[in-house]
């Protein structure tokens, strides 16, 4: 992962250690894990952690490099309720974004994945250098097998955070999201496009239906709402990207009331302008509270990096982009 990976780091916590943090996550009513990395492919037990998981009447989901993944593998595989692949480009993009060129390994990967039944997918990472290439590499991962392709935006976290600025979406980019990703659903409708929260104030700068929004369930900072991440420490914290903790490993009990949780939750209740005068405001929470925190040294503030916000902080109006971003209520099964 490029918030923080490196050849020093172990297996982490042991097998027994995580069976009991699945164990305390549904008794919590947790219905669906994603484990990532690292690479938990080169943990050897976890096969049977996600088939604990199955017992505990969990959905485990992978995110993996994919480096490594042989016929056997993507067969176990299939105790996952999916696999997502990283894969950020082709060739050189690859290599710009990873460090070394993994594009093939990644798409063989994908192709031993579908022949093995398994439902996969990729985790493509947009920043300014892939943004330009993201139909290209999808309708290669389409090719491979991929039913779903996940744009996660690039955020500053661990590593990144030395190299986001140089990295982060332009401002024409960002503007520019929501109608591209209208044109890439179009270009490839076998696949499935989906976003990662932090990229809602880039859709909402198209002005869809909010109404239209909740139906497909689509909402922006779900941290200490619907989402929580455990490190590899075992940690807990209001999401994967965010360095702050929580209340300790307590929260699993008090997750209600744990008071770093509740801080997350209310941010709407006091919104600062221009979130508090805004239509998305209830479904996008203000933006990415990582890139507000790497920007201001807060996690307070509206995302910088919203159209909307942007607009505001220069006095001028916001104009709406347009793209055929909506829904209809026959679109949505009852």
């Amino acid at each position: 992962c490029y918030t923080n990976a490196g050849p020093q780091a172990g297996l982490g916590p042991s097998k027994d250690q995580w069976v009991e943090t699945l164990e305390a996550l549904a008794d919590m009513g947790v219905f669906h894990v994603a484990l990532g990395g690292g690479e938990s492919l080169l943990r050897p037990d976890l096969f049977e952690l996600a088939d604990h998981a199955r017992r505990l009447g969990m959905v485990p989901n992978l995110t993996t490099s994919g480096l490594g993944m042989t016929e056997e593998m993507a067969q176990r595989c299939r105790v996952f309720g999916q696999v997502n692949v990283s894969l950020d480009g082709l060739s050189q993009t690859y290599a710009g974004s990873r460090g070394y060129d993994g594009a093939r390994p990644v798409l063989r990967a994908l192709e031993r994945l579908s022949q093995a039944g398994v439902s996969c997918g990729i985790n493509l990472v947009v920043d300014r250098n892939t943004f330009h290439s993201v139909l290209e590499t999808s309708t290669a991962a389409a090719r491979a097998g991929a039913e779903e392709i996940e744009l996660l935006r690039f955020k500053p976290a661990g590593r990144a955070r030395a190299v986001y600025d140089a990295r982060k979406l332009t401002p024409g980019q960002a503007l520019d999201f929501a109608p591209q990703l209208c044109r890439w659903q179009a270009e490839l409708p076998e696949v499935s496009f989906k976003v990662d929260c932090s990229f809602i104030p880039m859709l909402c700068a198209a002005e869809p239906d909010p109404e239209a929004l909740h139906r497909f369930g689509v909402f922006g900072c779900e941290a200490g709402h619907a989402l929580a991440a455990v490190d590899a420490d075992l940690k807990p914290r209001p999401c994967s990207f965010v360095e702050a903790e929580m209340g300790g490993k307590n929260v699993f009990t008090h997750w209600g009331t744990d008071p770093v949780m509740s801080r997350w939750r209310t941010w709407h209740d006091s919104a600062p302008e221009p979130c508090n005068q805004c239509p998305y405001q209830s479904i996008c929470k203000g933006g990415c509270k990582v890139v507000s925190h790497h920007v201001q040294g807060t996690y307070g503030v509206p995302d910088p990096e919203c159209p909307r916000v942007r607009a505001h902080e220069l006095g001028l109006p916001f104009e709406p982009v347009h793209c055929a971003l909506t829904a209809s209520p026959e679109d949505v099964m009852p």
